[in-house]
């Protein structure tokens, strides 16, 4: 398929011919977006053509020309708003121009990279997918529970299946974090009041 054919009918249908063209090509490493709009330079000492470039997979579609001319008409309008010298991002007048051609605003076909990882957090066991290998992240869900939202160590989440870490016994994944002071007054608060209860009950029934 070629880039330069498209462009140019959809610049004569929709932007009268006035876009000059581009640099075009095929990106293979697009996985996430199905295209990429990227300014040139207007510095005259190092000008630089600016670029739109369109994932390869797309090619593979059945449906593929469609998804590369959608592809291509949302990119030419950041490229006409940025030739316009006007902010060229998602704006009000990109979304404007998009309802009047006729472009969507993403591509319901962005091809994402396999599922290489499943991690657990060592506290609930509830497993997450990754396509990475992930630094210190801990389990949300326990850090808001136990920890007031912070991180902590406890629930730094781990490859599922792999053995845990040893760590120190104040930081055994089975003991919550501390509680907080607050918790800890309201408990003492409602211990008090129950041995007051039980103390006034026993009074009662005393023999007199």
């Amino acid at each position: 398929m070629n880039l330069s054919d498209i462009f140019s009918s959809l610049n004569q249908q929709h932007f009268s011919g006035e876009l000059p063209l581009p640099k075009l090509t095929w990106n293979s490493r697009l996985r996430s977006s199905a295209g990429r709009f990227c300014p040139g330079s207007r510095n005259i000492l190092k000008p630089r053509a600016p670029l739109i470039e369109i994932a390869s997979y797309l090619q593979e579609l059945d449906d593929g020309l469609l998804h590369i001319t959608d592809t291509l008409l949302h990119e030419m309008i950041h490229y006409w708003l940025w030739i316009k010298h006007k902010p060229y991002g998602h704006t009000p007048e990109f979304h404007h121009i998009m309802k009047r051609v006729g472009a969507r605003r993403y591509n319901p076909v962005p091809k994402l990279s396999a599922v290489k990882y499943w991690y657990e957090c060592p506290r609930c066991l509830h497993k997450s997918p990754a396509r990475r290998r992930l630094g210190s992240v801990a389990c949300l869900s326990c850090c808001k529970k136990w920890n007031q939202g912070k991180y902590h160590e406890n629930f730094r989440l781990r490859i599922a299946g792999a053995q845990a870490p040893m760590v120190a016994p104040e930081q055994n994944p089975a003991t919550p974090a501390p509680l907080p002071i607050s918790e800890i007054l309201r408990r003492l608060e409602d211990l008090r009041n129950i041995i007051k209860k039980t103390s006034s009950k026993n009074t009662k029934l005393a023999p007199h």
